[in-house]
C-alpha cells in the first residue's frame, strides 16, 4: 500500500500523463500526492540576473519569477486534484532534478515516484540526458515511469 506518492512535474504533457495515473493509483490505495516542480537555473544567469515579467512591472530576480510561475501552475494542477478527492501538496524548488526529485522523495518519505518520460532516443538523449534515467538508477524507492502514447 502506498501512502504517499511523488510526482514531479515539468509542466509537459508526459507529466500530465503521469499525473493522471499517480492520482487513479492515489484513489486506489488512499494516498497523497506530492506535485514537485523543479526549475534548472542556468549558473550562466548568476544569481542577479532579472527579468520583466509578461504581465509587465517591475524586473524580478530569475529564480523568484521561476518559483512564482512554477507555484501557480502547481496550484492550478493541485486544485483540479482535488476536485477530485484526492489530497496533494505542492512544492517548488531550484537546483539539479534528478537531485531534487530524491532530496524530496527521501523528505517526503514518498513510497512511490511516478514520472513522466519523454522517450528520446539517439542524439536527443545523448545531448539532453533523461532525468528519468538518472532517477531510475538511483531511487530507492519504486520509480513507475509513464510515457505518452504516440500520437501518430
Amino acid at each position: 500500500m502506498w501512502k504517499t506518492i511523488l510526482v514531479p512535474h515539468d509542466f509537459s504533457s508526459c507529466a500530465n500523463h503521469a499525473a493522471a495515473l499517480a492520482r487513479d493509483v492515489a484513489k486506489i490505495h488512499g494516498a497523497r500526492l506530492i506535485l514537485l516542480h523543479v526549475a534548472e537555473i542556468p549558473p550562466m544567469l548568476g544569481p542577479f540576473a532579472s527579468v520583466v515579467p509578461d504581465e509587465g512591472g517591475a524586473p524580478i530576480n530569475v529564480r523568484d519569477y521561476a518559483m512564482r510561475s512554477a507555484e501557480a501552475h502547481l496550484d492550478d494542477l493541485a486544485g483540479r486534484l482535488r476536485a477530485d478527492g484526492i489530497e496533494v501538496s505542492t512544492v517548488a524548488t531550484t537546483g539539479n532534478t534528478a537531485g531534487e526529485i530524491a532530496a524530496c522523495a527521501e523528505r517526503e518519505r514518498a513510497e512511490l515516484i511516478v514520472m513522466g518520460t519523454h522517450g528520446r532516443t539517439g542524439l536527443a538523449h545523448v545531448v539532453l540526458g533523461s532525468v528519468t534515467e538518472r532517477v531510475v538508477r538511483h531511487s530507492v524507492v519504486p520509480v513507475l515511469t509513464v510515457r505518452v502514447p504516440d500520437q501518430g
